[in-house]
């Protein structure tokens, strides 16, 4: 059973996290509160954490590589991001807008087990912003098995997932909104998932959609 601390009544101390980003850089798998709910994550840079990643969730089909970071700074050293106006990286920042961006050269890790695109994201929390600017880039799943949504309480993740994490960040409840989701998949960016961020405002966010 993974280790836990709980960051749910104040902020993540210095202690903690060097605790777990010695563990992520280790090649181990975490559990940190995102946006909308639990979720598994380990070193983005390393393939061997991936693959253990989605062999806890019995994950083996081709997928989009998913990945969280602490800032569009740190977002933008790791992927090729669109030009993007201040609202629109306000909503990033907040953790409520996700992109789907193709792979390219510049993206450190490399594996042919990926689908050419990759899901980014920055985390609302400010404790996992603050783990984030240490560990880097993080890749990321849901903290359940595929297609059971992500877990809203520490108590709602199974023993198994649990028993496969070297820390568990416990924030409490999380009852934030998933993102809302555009794709850039194809040169016209399009919506692939309506969430915190209303079609309207992605329609003004993203004229050429």
């Amino acid at each position: 059973m993974g280790i836990a601390r709980s960051i749910a009544k104040k902020s993540i101390s210095s202690k903690t996290i060097i605790e777990v980003c010695a563990a992520i850089h280790a090649g181990r798998l975490v559990i940190l509160p995102a946006t909308s709910g639990y979720i598994l994550a380990c070193d983005a840079q390393n393939t061997s954490a991936i693959t253990d990643l989605n062999l806890l969730r019995e994950n083996v089909e081709e997928h989009i590589l998913s990945m969280i970071f602490s800032s569009i700074t740190q977002m933008d050293s790791e992927v090729t991001i669109p030009h993007l106006d201040e609202e629109a990286k306000r909503y990033i920042e907040n953790g409520q807008l996700t992109l789907v961006l193709p792979r390219d050269d510049s993206m450190r890790v490399n594996s042919s087990k990926f689908k050419e695109l990759v899901a980014v994201n920055i985390p609302n929390n400010q404790s996992i912003k603050k783990l984030l600017e240490t560990s880097g880039p993080c890749a990321v799943a849901a903290a359940a098995m595929p297609g059971q949504g992500l877990p809203l309480a520490i108590k709602d993740i199974s023993l198994k997932i649990r028993g496969g994490v070297e820390y568990i960040l416990d924030s409490g409840q999380i009852s934030g909104t998933v993102s809302s989701v555009v794709s850039f998949e194809k040169r016209k960016p399009s919506i692939s998932r309506i969430g915190a961020v209303q079609e309207g405002i992605i329609n003004k966010l993203f004229p050429e959609i």
